[in-house]
């Protein structure tokens, strides 16, 4: 309340009941204006003893309610709608009541003695309400973040191992031939309990073994490893440094069916792709499999170019938005020669960034594909790194894709195979029969017959594998593909 209201108030009231003190003058009015804050009831007190003392009174505390509701209705139209109980002030609707949860919060914490350490209660707070509107955001610290982002390696460390996760741990489905580990004597089917002085317990991710048989300045590293008879040992590997390409293995397997191993997407792999697939024109493939186990990189660009295989010229392949929807590119096929080979795409929790892209790609927009294995990690370079004030990183999806056939990636979830790989699959038992399956009016194992065990051979311990080409001979049976 400005002091002219409160001049005015205090010399009405003299006026009241004192007719005569008109004469007061400015003198009158400045010592009012002196008392500019003092209460209400402390001005009308003095003149309670005065005729009408009540009606003063009630006259002053009247004209002081009015001119307070003026301006609080002044205030109001300046400020604007005030907000609700609980909103973070100048925050969005969706954060009313936030300040009450956290008043809660310590008011329990109070009630139980119970006190966290400040820095970490404050980043415990933050993460929380970041993964409750993004479930899947991830935190890295500065390090982590680098080695998550890092595609400029030119060169990588490589044991020979492909690896499968089982209830007992990661489990060796594959060695490859003329491998640092198959120099060792690691056998497939043999699980993997140690990596130097890091132990792996069961349940690790494979992400994590993965990178710490990567890592390290000394080509030797200790794998103590247990096999099928239940007996440990320990053998050392002396890894080999390999040009770091998109591609880790490319073979033909027994019966022909052609086998991709993708290291990562990384500029030139669609080359790669397309390439090992041109060479087995003449090797009677029937099948391809290309797998994206574990595979990550960041380039893009390559998705379409690979998808572009198995689909024709102007195909919209995917579309990308913002959280808004707002749209920010369509790719589409570019000219390529189609693909007339039947492909099998292997992901796992593993497969993300552009592998993980190009699996939504061609499971979502390309045709004569199926994916097999675990929902993928959701994150088909959707997600942006945002610089938290604790010096930590949050990985938040912040783009969206959807697909041709009208899937839509944002965060919630990675890609799903269209046959998927269960716990227990991974740990069935194969059946092998003691002498091969003759086949009628033949004295012994035939060429196919013996091209049949190799196979199961080879894909004995990987339950992905074994599936793939099970699909594979299923479809050459049906007429797809060379015959045999």
């Amino acid at each position: 309340m400005s002091w002219k209201t409160w001049t005015g108030l205090a010399l009405g009231v003299v006026g009241l009941l004192l007719p005569g003190a008109g004469a007061i003058g400015g003198q009158a009015a400045g010592d009012f204006a002196v008392e500019e804050a003092q209460p209400v009831a402390e001005m009308v007190e003095p003149l309670r003893d005065v005729e009408p003392a009540e009606v003063a009174a009630e006259a002053v505390e009247e004209a002081a309610v009015e001119d307070v509701a003026r301006e609080s209705e002044e205030a109001e139209e300046l400020a604007g709608p005030a907000e609700p109980a609980g909103v973070v002030v100048g925050g969005p609707e969706w954060a009313a009541g936030l300040d009450e949860a956290l008043a809660e919060g310590v008011r329990i914490l109070e009630q139980v003695h119970l006190a966290p350490e400040k820095t970490v209660a404050r980043a415990a707070l933050l993460e929380a309400l970041l993964r409750a509107a993004e479930p899947g955001a991830e935190f890295l610290d500065a390090g982590e973040l680098a080695a998550r982002t890092r595609d400029d390696a030119r060169e990588v460390w490589e044991a020979g191992l492909v690896l499968v996760p089982t209830a007992a741990g990661p489990r060796v489905a594959a060695v490859k031939e003329k491998s640092p580990a198959a120099a060792a004597g690691i056998a497939a089917g043999e699980t993997l309990k140690r990596v130097d002085s890091r132990e792996v317990a069961a349940g690790v991710s494979l992400q994590k073994v993965r990178e710490c048989l990567a890592r390290g300045k000394d080509a030797a590293v200790e794998l103590e490893v247990l096999g099928a008879d239940g007996a440990s040992r320990t053998v050392t590997v002396k890894r080999e440094r390999r040009a770091k390409t998109s591609l880790a293995d490319v073979e033909v397997l027994p019966t022909g069916i052609g086998y991709i191993r993708v290291a990562g997407m990384y500029p030139g792999a669609a080359a790669e792709i397309l390439a090992a697939m041109d060479a087995w024109a003449g090797q009677r493939v029937s099948g391809a499999i290309l797998d994206l186990r574990g595979a990550g990189g960041h380039a893009e660009e390559e998705v379409a170019l690979v998808a572009g295989r198995f689909t024709s010229k102007g195909t919209l392949l995917y579309t990308k938005s913002d959280r808004q929807g707002v749209e920010l590119a369509a790719i589409k096929a570019p000219k390529a020669r189609a693909e007339e080979r039947p492909l099998m795409v292997l992901v796992d929790a593993c497969t993300t960034g552009a592998a993980e892209l190009l699996a939504a790609v061609l499971g979502g927009s390309a045709r004569g594909v199926m994916l097999i294995g675990h929902e993928t990690s959701g994150n088909p370079l959707i997600r942006q790194a945002v610089e938290l004030s604790n010096g930590r990183h949050a990985l938040l999806a912040t783009r969206e894709i959807r697909m041709a056939n009208g899937t839509v990636y944002w965060g919630a979830g990675g890609v799903r195979p269209d046959v998927s790989i269960s716990d227990a699959a991974l740990n069935e038992v194969v059946y092998e029969p003691d002498e091969p399956v003759l086949r009628r009016g033949k004295k012994g194992p035939s060429e196919l017959d013996l091209e049949d065990k190799a196979l199961r051979d080879r894909t004995r311990y990987d339950t992905y594998l074994r599936r793939a080409t099970d699909l594979l001979a299923g479809l050459r049976a049906l007429g797809y593909g060379p015959e045999r």
